[in-house]
Formats: structure tokens, C-alpha cells, sequence
């Protein structure tokens, strides 16, 4: 087992705020506010990455244009048009690590929890997903969190 903790963050909805963006006709990239605070917060202590659904160049570009991109190694950077076709390999990647995956989409931490039971699953309550999602049956998150603010503190003394 890895010593370090590995956190996989989806982008839109979860680090980055997509609906600036969309009211800036794409214009204006822009991050929640505590986003730099927890990354830098959880820098040293974890390996931090991203499992985000979307076009490579335009989701890396969120990255950059943010300033948060320096925060994640390009190894631990995964990007795909379907995360639930790409998922089980990326839980493979990382089962030497206690692992943590920060999503607004409920599915997508209901698959990985089947995939991994041991996985702890953190559900951003925020965006259009989050607010339509309904209940999966025989599901429930590990957390619930409005936003990233209480990670560090969850990750560091789990």
C-alpha cells in the first residue's frame, strides 16, 4: 500500500465553476473559491489527480488558465468522453493507494464503489447534476460535501 493517499477530482462543477464560464460565452476561466487553499493544502501529503469527463486540450486548458494545472502531474491526469468505460482501468492504476474520488455525478461514484468497495467516494453537491440527481437504490456516498472546503480535513485524519 502507498504510503500517500491519492484523491481523483472531476473538473466541471468540482474544482472548476462551469457556469461562469458558460455565462462568459467560454470566455472567463474561473475556480471555486477554496479550491487553491485545499489543493495546496494537499499537496504535499497526497498524490492528487484527475478523473474528469470532456475533450483533453479544452479540459487541460480549464487546468491552466485557473493556475491549478501545477497542482496535478500529467501521469495523474485522465480525461475521456466516458469515464464509466475508463473507469475500471483508472481504480486499477491506483490500488496500491488508499484512494478518494471527489465527483458531481452520482453514478460515477456508485460505479466505483462496485469497482472498489474500499474506495471512499465524496459527492459535490453543486451544479445541474448534482441538484437533478436522484437517489441510487442501496446507495449512498461515503460524504456529502457542498463544497471542497472540509476535504483536507477528511482526507488528513482518515
Amino acid at each position: 500500500m502507498n504510503k500517500k493517499p491519492a484523491i481523483l477530482f472531476d473538473i466541471d462543477y468540482t474544482l472548476f465553476d462551469t457556469d461562469f464560464f458558460k455565462e462568459s460565452k467560454l470566455l472567463k476561466h474561473k475556480i471555486y473559491d477554496e479550491v487553491i487553499g485545499v489543493l495546496e493544502s494537499l499537496a504535499e501529503a497526497t498524490t492528487l489527480g484527475i478523473f474528469s469527463k470532456g475533450e483533453t486540450e479544452f479540459q487541460k486548458t480549464k487546468l491552466n488558465k485557473t493556475g491549478i494545472g501545477k497542482f496535478f502531474k500529467e501521469n495523474n491526469v485522465h480525461i475521456f468522453d466516458d469515464k464509466g468505460a475508463n473507469l475500471r482501468d483508472i481504480l486499477e492504476k491506483y490500488k496500491s493507494f488508499k484512494l478518494f474520488i471527489v465527483d458531481d455525478k452520482l453514478e460515477i461514484l456508485h460505479s466505483a464503489k462496485k469497482h472498489m468497495p474500499q474506495i471512499f467516494t465524496i459527492w459535490v453537491k453543486r451544479g445541474p447534476f448534482a441538484q437533478n440527481q436522484e437517489k441510487i437504490p442501496d446507495f449512498n456516498p461515503d460524504t456529502e460535501i457542498k463544497n471542497l472546503s472540509v476535504i483536507p480535513s477528511l482526507i488528513l485524519n482518515t
